[in-house]
């Protein structure tokens, strides 16, 4: 029966409320004179207080959005000609939306819906991290002309919300279930106050003052109970919250280098601040408040029903019709939400390039510059948050002035029982008790927790974007542990392209046998950086392989392929602490003289103990309380602290003065023999000293040999020096 609830006749509607269990004759008789009232004199003139309020409202966003100059135009043109002609979004799409809404009240689309959206995938946005969350103005268009979109965003947003609560609360379920059900203690009592008020009304003289009595025992009990439910969702929050930045932070462990090229490190830090931060307090005390205004709801509606289930019918009929809009307003909530952050994240970006670039700043006086730069981007945070602050109030708002009304509506026509005797003066207090308390309670799950839960759904969504973000390089299911590196690396016909489009590597034969000390040289993208990066496997070779006596990289784990291998690379990272504890950071567990020792083979052991507070002495971030030669010699021992057989070095004195890059390399040669060395530069003199060296052009291997084999072959590398010692001299 494809017909709107409404149009539905008499008979099948008293049929409908029979299959609904609402049996008795006389709510089928006040019901059906109601809904015949219903039709024909408050749905015309609610329709069109839809229709003005609409007006009015779309009218208010326009001109919040406009700049003054646009205003100028819309004061000479009527309300009619704005809305039929200029702006008919503004009047037509709401109320498209309610009469869809209605559309699905029809008794044949009720099942088939909510099988939809439960059967149909919903995907949310799939942008990457650092690309942003904010729809684009095509994104908004399509959303403005279709509005099935609405109810199937929210289906996605909210389908992601109890997929996290699913995945986060199954630990900690017992935990939620006492602290729901003694959450439910203080709106218990309300019940318990209300119909216990209703009797003695009623019945007046002892039962009244024993009603009081109770009541007031009674209290500290629910009370007492409400603040033990708060202090175990409270420990829940904290928990599920920590649960996730463990999560997070594991994923981007995992992550590969090129996420790390493109990403925002402010987008990636406000996950832990402002996305946690919305998230937390929802998938513990809110969630769990809910939960207990949903089943104290229901209990109230019982009651409702026990005492008139006709009046009952009446008194949730506006909460049905105010639905659609509810709906929208959400929705424009959410969205204003998400730009709001993603907006943040943009600024919390250009405080950070604003403190790293410091130098730069000050040495090319550019402060007025960034000071723009900054308060651009202040300024269309502030557009932002506004659009986002007035969505919520408008929210808030529409859902306080609608328990307002309802409060009314309930008031007159139970007034309306009472005067006709269909109930008696207690049952009415008692009924319009409960009934405010179940507005109250829907009132708070609308207007703070459907809110928050918005809220909290656009920091899980990007959070979400992280956390199935592919992790590209992945160990094999039979993958093995390599134990020990002892005969020799192998390039075999590898091929590499980033993008599979443009080769960076082209067909590469080469081996590299222990303990040799061997360099990659070559121009600026000639490739010697990516040949560092599949060597760590950062990336898997398109095409050929890389072995390790004889085991292919991806058959290898990866801990146990990086636990035969030190790097130090060209920007050197030192944390925040001691010097003791930087070098310690690959070898937690060595005692303080193989600390020593490393420092030593670094040559950077008497340094160190000529500072005040020796190894105890803290590096500043990043280091920055060291020199650059000071820092590189700190990450070899770090290196060499490891252990490892095969030692990376990527580029280690390119950033150097003359005299420490030299003292370096003289370091570097010493270290030869005792570990594979395997170099990256593109400074010639540091490679003099190898065994070997690979000369690379345009991602091809073109020579290789001794320094001295390949100055008499006079070929590419030959060409190199030559420009070298002529920029030296």
């Amino acid at each position: 029966m494809d017909v709107p609830f409404f149009q539905v006749s008499k008979p099948e509607r008293l049929q409908l409320f029979d299959e609904a269990h609402v049996t008795a004759d006389s709510a089928k008789i006040y019901t059906t004179e109601f809904i015949d009232f219903f039709e024909k004199n408050i749905l015309p003139a609610l329709k069109a207080k839809v229709d003005a309020v609409v007006c009015s409202w779309g009218g208010l966003r326009y001109f919040w959005r406009q700049p003054s100059s646009k205003l100028m135009d819309l004061e000479n043109t009527d309300a009619s000609s704005a809305s039929n002609s200029n702006h008919p979004q503004l009047v037509s799409q709401p109320l498209q939306w309610i009469k869809d809404f209605i559309q699905l009240l029809s008794i044949d689309h009720w099942v088939p819906v909510s099988q939809k959206l439960q059967d149909t995938p919903l995907q949310l946005q799939d942008r990457s991290p650092w690309q942003g969350n904010e729809l684009s103005h095509e994104d908004e268009k399509n959303n403005s002309a279709n509005g099935s979109l609405l109810v199937k965003e929210l289906a996605a947003r909210f389908r992601l919300f109890f997929k996290y609560v699913w995945i986060y609360w199954s630990p900690y379920i017992a935990i939620a279930i006492v602290s729901a059900i003694c959450m439910m203690g203080m709106p218990a009592y309300q019940i318990v106050a209300a119909h216990k008020l209703g009797i003695a009304i009623d019945q007046g003289g002892s039962v009244l003052v024993s009603s009081a009595i109770q009541l007031v025992t009674l209290l500290p009990v629910a009370f007492g109970l409400y603040l033990l439910g708060s202090r175990l969702s409270a420990r829940l929050s904290s928990r599920v919250a920590n649960d996730i930045r463990h999560d997070l932070f594991v994923k981007l462990q995992t992550l590969s280098q090129n996420f790390y090229k493109q990403a925002r490190l402010g987008n990636l830090l406000t996950h832990f601040s402002v996305d946690i931060y919305q998230i937390e307090p929802v998938l513990g005390q809110e969630m769990i408040r809910s939960v207990g205004e949903i089943i104290m709801s229901l209990i109230n509606l019982g009651m409702m029903i026990r005492i008139s289930g006709s009046l009952a019918v009446a008194s949730t009929l506006p909460m049905i019709i105010m639905l659609p809009l509810t709906l929208y307003l959400i929705n424009q909530m959410t969205k204003q939400g998400l730009k709001a952050i993603n907006q943040n994240a943009l600024m919390t970006d250009a405080v950070q390039e604003g403190i790293r670039a410091q130098p730069i700043i000050t040495g090319y006086g550019l402060q007025t510059l960034f000071a723009s730069y900054f308060s651009s981007e202040l300024r269309k945070l502030e557009d932002k948050k506004t659009e986002a602050v007035f969505s919520f109030l408008l929210f808030q708002y529409s859902v306080t002035f609608s328990a307002y009304l309802l409060d009314v509506w309930v008031m007159g026509i139970g007034g309306v029982y009472v005067l006709s005797n269909k109930i008696t003066l207690g049952d009415w207090i008692t009924f319009f008790t409960i009934s405010h308390s179940m507005y109250e309670l829907l009132g708070q799950l609308v207007n703070t927790r459907i809110g928050r839960w918005l809220g909290a759904s656009i920091g899980m969504q990007r959070i979400d974007e992280v956390l199935k973000y592919p992790t590209k390089i992945v160990d094999a299911v039979d993958a093995h542990s390599l134990l020990s590196f002892e005969k020799k690396i192998c390039f075999e016909n590898l091929s590499f392209s980033y993008d599979n489009t443009q080769q960076q590597l082209h067909e590469i034969d080469l081996s590299i046998e222990a303990g040799q000390f061997v360099a990659f040289v070559g121009s600026s993208g000639a490739g010697k950086s990516t040949v560092f990066s599949l060597l760590m496997r950062c990336y898997d070779a398109t095409n050929g392989r890389i072995t390790i006596d004889g085991y292919d990289l991806r058959s290898l784990s990866q801990k146990s392929l990086r636990s035969q291998m030190g790097i130090v690379l060209q920007e050197t990272f030192l944390f925040n602490t001691t010097i003791m504890n930087n070098i310690r950071i690959t070898k937690p567990e060595a005692t303080e003289e193989d600390v020593f020792a490393a420092a030593r083979s670094a040559e950077i052991h008497d340094f160190i103990l000529s500072l005040p507070d020796g190894y105890q002495t803290m590096v500043g971030e990043g280091g920055g309380r060291l020199s650059g030669g000071q820092r590189q010699r700190i990450a070899i021992a770090q290196a060499l602290l490891h252990s490892p057989p095969i030692l990376l070095l990527d580029e280690v004195t390119s950033s150097l003065s003359a005299e420490m890059a030299n003292a370096i390399n003289q370091t570097i040669t010493s270290l030869a023999g005792k570990h594979t060395v395997i170099m990256i530069t593109h400074q010639l003199k540091a490679a003099t000293q190898a065994d070997c060296i690979f000369v690379l052009d345009q991602g091809r291997l073109v020579e290789q040999g001794s320094h001295q084999e390949l100055l008499t072959r006079g070929g590419h590398y030959r060409y190199l020096w030559n420009i070298q010692q002529s920029t030296d001299l």
